[in-house]
């Protein structure tokens, strides 16, 4: 009773340790975005060209607390960017005993692309879809109505579209890890492609900020792309046989 007892309480010293740099992290990150928050707002406000409203183009917001309470979602947000890869390295240093050293090694190597998958599908939205999604909404109908964009609504659409090209973009390096482990063969995924581009579409309907044909192109043209490099590339860990 004694030996399992010991093992607990070291796994939960060691899971306690972990815990407290993941929250350094948070506070760091939420830290220095609250600290740099007039430079961060005029990034993710630059896709907008300055047309959100008839004020020198700047958002608006329409109750006392709309633009503090904005402000901290920001901080909240950056806290959890900066604390992501401390929380995911940290998990898989309490799990990585589980599994023999090559698999260990392995997905140890797998973890820095994961987060530049990520970091790339971000980008994406930022420069491609976020300028001609913005663009296409902000100039449709200015002959009837002029916009006037609260900060809440527009930072709201602008991160929900970076986290989620950013999910997408992880999609070959996924299908290259359950292949290399052996949890779905290639075979698998190619039985799927041909509802790819469908299922493409419908995404791109889901998460783009405009209905029309040519952003939800710019999104399912990626994601077919992605599930073919993915599909070379679980080929690829399967030996290419």
């Amino acid at each position: 009773m004694s030996a399992p007892r010991g093992a607990i309480q070291r796994f939960g010293r060691r899971v306690r340790r972990r815990l407290v740099f993941v929250l350094l992290a948070f506070g760091a990150g939420a830290g220095a975005t609250w600290y740099f928050r007039e430079a961060i707002f005029g990034w993710l406000l630059a896709p907008a060209d300055g047309k959100l409203s008839p004020f020198g183009g700047l958002p608006v917001y329409s109750s006392p607390i709309e633009m503090m309470g904005t402000t901290i979602g920001l901080a909240i947000k950056g806290g959890f960017v900066a604390a992501f890869p401390v929380l995911v390295f940290s998990v898989f240093g309490l799990v990585s005993p589980l599994f023999d050293p090559q698999r260990r090694r392995f997905i140890w190597l797998s973890l820095p692309p994961v987060l530049l998958c990520f970091a790339g599908g971000a980008a994406f939205a930022y420069y491609v879809m976020l300028p001609t999604g913005l663009k296409f909404l902000l100039n449709f109908g200015t002959n009837i109505a002029v916009p006037l964009i609260t900060i809440a609504s527009y930072m709201s659409l602008v991160t929900a579209l970076m986290f989620w090209l950013g999910i997408v973009f992880e999609l070959p390096l996924v299908m290259f890890l359950l292949a290399k482990l052996r949890l779905v063969s290639s075979r698998r995924f190619r039985r799927f492609r041909k509802h790819v581009p469908l299922a493409a579409f419908i995404l791109g309907m889901l998460i783009t900020p405009t209905f029309d044909m040519v952003n939800q192109t710019l999104v399912a043209v990626p994601i077919i792309v992605l599930f073919e490099v993915g599909l070379l590339l679980a080929w690829l860990a399967e030996g290419g046989h």
